[in-house]
């Protein structure tokens, strides 16, 4: 079952004996969780009827006990047990208890990767309701943005839900608590009106989840992505000086790098640009200027790129110059660079980068 279909299940079923919640998307597992208690606990008696363990702190004896102890003043109690596959049951007791369970109770099982081959895990699978929430695929992450906001009146622009992706990756959590601040800047702005008449910019996203940071990364990666030396070196000093974490910086030039290769791997191959576009993940909006700056940068320019990129990258995490250092001499490296052969270049990457990375 996955994590929609445990919405339904909760809806339209009574709850069963036992959970299994696994997956590596703590966001979801978070929200299935709320909602089963949710539908099993009067809030009133919760603090009666609710028991939270961790594997490795709680014994079987001490979970078997609980769940056969009658709830206080409600039909049901809940318990749930955290990190699972820590849990030690050498005797097999819970295999016995969930054999024959206590109709009262329900045992809710926490792990972001249970060991099937184990007996507790394997008992589950066949007797317990199974949930499993993966993280979602980076391709997924537009869509599902635009839904949460659509949940808290919120309309995105595509190069808004792009700004939101760039800046805040795949933690749902985190993209989350900055859905509800945008929500909350968005009704200051609007005396309290909700913003879904008009489509949420790009502008607002940055200013919102910067801080109040005056400038963005993304600024920078562009100053560098136009060759544009003094630019690019007034934003980066910017940026570290705002807090900007040096490896962050590396890493959204090095994206940079990896969608040029796509883009220049499918012009060398003759796509047209509707079909480059959609092998390219970025946003309409964008795209143009993006081609517009790809024609500055030749295949070799991109090697290179890599090359310096993976340099800077060793340098940053165990050289003895300063991040603002490395920083500095791999801008003006990239934006002054002269085309050289490839086989000048100390390091390669193939070039056949797969669509999404």
């Amino acid at each position: 079952m996955n994590f929609k279909e445990a919405l339904r299940h909760f809806e339209q079923e009574s709850l069963s004996i036992a959970y299994l919640l696994c997956g590596e998307e703590p966001f979801f597992l978070a929200q299935l969780l709320n909602r089963l208690l949710e539908k099993g606990l009067d809030p009133s008696l919760a603090a009666f009827n609710c028991h939270q363990f961790r594997g490795e702190t709680v014994s079987p004896e001490a979970l078997i006990a609980i769940a056969n102890t009658f709830p206080v003043s409600s039909p049901r109690r809940i318990i749930v047990v955290r990190s699972a596959e820590n849990l030690k049951d050498e005797a097999g007791l819970l295999l016995g208890y969930l054999n024959d369970p206590s109709e009262t109770s329900t045992l809710v099982f926490i792990s972001e990767k249970p060991d099937m081959r184990k007996k507790l895990f394997a008992t589950l699978k066949r007797s317990a309701t199974v949930i499993t929430c993966p993280r979602l695929f980076d391709r997924e992450l537009p869509a599902w943005i635009a839904q949460e906001g659509k949940k808290g009146g919120l309309r995105f622009s595509q190069e808004a839900i792009w700004q939101i992706k760039e800046r805040m990756g795949n933690d749902l959590s985190s993209i989350q608590r900055e859905l509800e601040k945008i929500a909350l800047y968005i009704a200051a702005e609007n005396d309290g009106a909700a913003g879904e008449d008009k489509a949420v910019s790009a502008e607002v996203v940055s200013a919102v989840i910067s801080g109040g940071r005056s400038h963005s990364i993304f600024e920078l990666v562009r100053a560098v992505g136009d060759k544009n030396t003094p630019a690019a070196l007034r934003l980066l000093n910017l940026l570290m000086g705002e807090g900007a974490h040096p490896l962050f910086i590396l890493t959204m030039l090095t994206r940079q790098w990896r969608q040029m290769a796509m883009a220049r791997e499918g012009l060398d191959a003759g796509l047209k640009e509707a079909a480059l576009a959609k092998k390219v993940p970025m946003p309409p909006g964008l795209f143009k200027r993006f081609l517009q700056q790809l024609k500055g940068w030749s295949k070799q320019d991109i090697r290179a790129a890599f090359s310096l990129s993976l340099s800077a990258d060793s340098q940053l995490k165990g050289g003895g110059l300063s991040p603002a250092i490395v920083l500095e001499s791999l801008i003006l490296d990239l934006c002054n660079r002269t085309p050289s052969p490839p086989e000048q270049s100390p390091y390669t990457l193939p070039f056949q980068i797969q669509e999404g990375l």
